[in-house]
């Protein structure tokens, strides 16, 4: 039912009045696959979707015994009853050694690494898909607004050009006694305030055009002829599983990730230590001092101030949190949903009504003229219905670009 009232809308805009003419056209999907590709935002997202690729190469590098070269040479004289005890630094301290350690049983501390890294890319990932929806909603919304100025400046143009016809025909009637020189005077000016208004239209379909070519980063100056789009109502089944709510469920992950970050830092840790060089106290014999040496070190957190209880605490107030925005987004998108949904009830209603008062206006506007064309009214009751034609038109064009806008806002609710 919602394709074939779209496709009609589709045929209402084409078929009023003849549309104006521009060397090309331009679809919808043009727009959106342009706004897409040069949007800078969605490339930093890539960027830091790639990068969380290194981290993980990080960690793996980190989990490698490391090697550096450590070079030390410290002299510490003695004069008589001034310098260092010579017991605590035996006169100097000579040292290059190539050192190298690994940290050992830390597998969980490892793994948690690995999820958090997980989490950043799920975060990362939903929030492009967030940023799309936004761009695809946004880019829609103009190129809506754009057909909504190209349909009234053809409907408007079409019309001017009507009522130039016309008034030859009038400058006729004059010449040939059934009009009055005022009735065609009338219709002069009328015709001259059209050609304003379609002046008018076109400067605010090139503005217009202009800010959609801004949106999709195109360098553009060129007015086309948009083509209406085809939207279908997309239906919401599973919110849970939308990108809206989705962040909600990673930052639940990250909590509990973070909490056994937190247990794993105080648990012990074991790590294996060598070395070989030189390491002396007197530099003159060094080539007698090489040697190696090799160990095993253990770190347990005993007291630190209850700093992980603290912690803790402050991960559960995260947690209340982020269960709070969680019921009340839940609350705004149903609202959301219910309102668009009667919103869309309602410009239905009204555009159904608006056809019905075109055809009868039109009706009226071809009786007026045949009843002109004898004299029987004045050129101003002519004029008037004109006006009320265009009036009409303009009001059910708006309805219609009104109903794909809501349309257009729901299907970004329904994004997955």
């Amino acid at each position: 039912m919602i394709l074939r009232q779209t496709r009609f809308f589709i045929f209402l805009f084409h078929s009023l009045l003849p549309l104006v003419v521009f060397p090309q056209s331009r679809t919808l999907d043009y727009y959106l696959n342009e706004g897409i590709c040069n949007s800078p935002l969605l490339k930093d997202l890539q960027n830091q979707l790639n990068t969380t690729s290194f981290d993980t190469l990080l960690i793996q590098a980190a989990k490698k015994p490391q090697i550096e070269a450590v070079s030390q040479l410290l002299y510490s004289p003695v004069y008589g009853k001034f310098g260092y005890d010579e017991v605590i630094t035996d006169g100097g301290n000579y040292q290059a050694v190539a050192a190298v350690s690994q940290s050992i049983f830390n597998r969980k501390g490892i793994e948690n690494k690995y999820k958090t890294i997980g989490i950043q890319s799920q975060s990362i990932s939903n929030t492009a898909k967030l940023s799309v929806a936004e761009l695809k909603k946004t880019i829609t919304n103009q190129f809506l607004t754009c057909c909504s100025d190209f349909s009234e400046l053809s409907f408007n143009r079409s019309f001017f050009e009507l009522m130039q016809n016309e008034n030859e025909i009038v400058k006729q009637f004059v010449n040939n006694g059934i009009c009055n020189q005022t009735d065609y005077l009338s219709l002069l000016v009328e015709t001259q305030g059209q050609e304003v208004l379609v002046n008018q239209l076109q400067n605010q379909y090139r503005k217009d055009l202009g800010l959609l070519n801004q949106l999709c980063g195109l360098n553009d100056t060129t007015l086309y002829e948009l083509q209406v789009p085809l939207l279908d109502l997309k239906e919401v089944i599973d919110v849970s599983g939308s990108p809206f709510f989705r962040q909600f469920i990673i930052d639940s992950i990250n909590i509990v990730n973070e909490k056994s970050a937190i247990e794993i830092r105080y648990k012990p840790k074991v790590r294996w230590f060598a070395d070989a060089g030189v390491l002396t106290s007197t530099p003159l014999n060094f080539y007698r001092h090489f040697g190696y040496s090799a160990g095993i070190s253990l770190n347990v957190p005993i007291y630190d101030g209850h700093q992980k209880s603290i912690e803790k605490q402050k991960l559960d107030l995260s947690e209340n949190t982020r269960l709070l925005y969680k019921s009340n987004s839940r609350k705004q998108y149903n609202q959301q949903i219910l309102q668009l949904n009667e919103e869309l009830k309602g410009m239905r209603e009204v555009k159904a009504q608006l056809e019905r008062q075109l055809a009868t206006s039109k009706q009226l506007t071809a009786s007026l003229k045949a009843q002109l064309e004898t004299g029987i009214i004045r050129m101003t009751d002519y004029i008037n219905s004109i006006k009320n034609f265009r009036n009409i038109n303009r009001n059910l064009n708006l309805a219609c670009i009104q109903i794909l806008q809501i349309i257009n806002e729901m299907n970004y609710l329904a994004t997955f």
